[in-house]
């Protein structure tokens, strides 16, 4: 891309390159405070398609130097047509700048599967075209996708959590004549590696999930929560199978002393 300073009005704002539900005024006034007190911005970026400069990313940026009173703006630009500067709008603030709410993810999606060049990509396709997940391409194309997520987040949960609940009401309800921790085996690092690997794998699933829908992300707090509580559990569990390790190897060495003095009795 090359870079030139061209005036504020020969930049096209209205040719469907702006895939935001709305623009925040409270950044376009920060950015314009920024630039009155010669704070520096990159250069937005448009395609020049040999008469109009086609804005594709940085509307708060152009929105603020207009707000300051500025005539002319830094642009990056490089040829195309009007087409080429919506489809690179679909991918704008995917991976960096202004953070995009699930609201203007959702916009992006449903205006690229409205264009007919697109209409007939694959999930897949629009996913790295919007920079958004295939699954959230997936619940976009189908709003019923929504409640099942939802019902399969809630039986994982559930299903873990009664899985935990199991183990604990097993360990509580143990019953053996003899002495427990005689009989029991500390765990391994390995053993708890993999725990921790495996909680990890399970918050990936969950977060991939969450990501396509609104709904289920209203609940991601909650659902955050109780994973923290689950993990205390599982490390003050970790802690008292260290703990059971360590009176394993006093009651080991007890009873080797016992049996001598027994054996010196004798």
């Amino acid at each position: 891309m090359t870079k030139r300073t061209v005036k504020l009005e020969e930049i096209k704002i209205d040719g469907g390159t702006q895939f935001r539900k709305a623009i925040k005024q409270e950044k376009v006034i920060e950015y314009a405070e920024r630039m009155e007190d010669d704070d520096e911005f990159p250069p937005v970026s448009v395609i020049f398609d040999g008469s109009s400069y086609w804005l594709w990313d940085g509307f708060h940026r152009y929105h603020a130097c207009q707000k300051a009173g500025f005539i002319t703006i830094e642009v990056d630009y490089k040829p195309g047509t009007q087409e080429d500067a919506q489809d690179l709008a679909l991918g704008a603030n995917g991976t960096h700048g202004l953070e995009l709410s699930n609201e203007d993810k959702r916009f992006k999606v449903e205006q690229a599967l409205s264009m007919e060049r697109h209409k007939d990509k694959n999930n897949r396709e629009i996913a790295r075209l919007c920079h958004v997940s295939d699954k959230f391409v997936a619940a976009v194309k189908d709003p019923k996708a929504k409640e099942r997520q939802a019902k399969n987040v809630q039986r994982h949960f559930e299903a873990k959590a009664q899985k935990e609940q199991d183990a604990i009401k097993s360990q509580e309800t143990e019953t053996d004549p003899k002495p427990s921790m005689l009989d029991g085996n500390e765990p391994s690092d390995e053993e708890l590696k993999a725990n921790e690997m495996a909680m990890q794998a399970d918050m990936d699933a969950m977060n991939k999930l969450l990501e396509s829908d609104d709904a289920l992300a209203t609940a991601h707090e909650e659902i955050k929560r109780l994973n923290f509580l689950l993990a205390q559990k599982e490390i003050r569990i970790a802690a008292i199978m260290r703990e059971k390790s360590e009176c394993i190897k006093l009651c080991k060495k007890l009873q080797t002393q016992v049996d001598k003095i027994n054996k010196a009795k004798k």
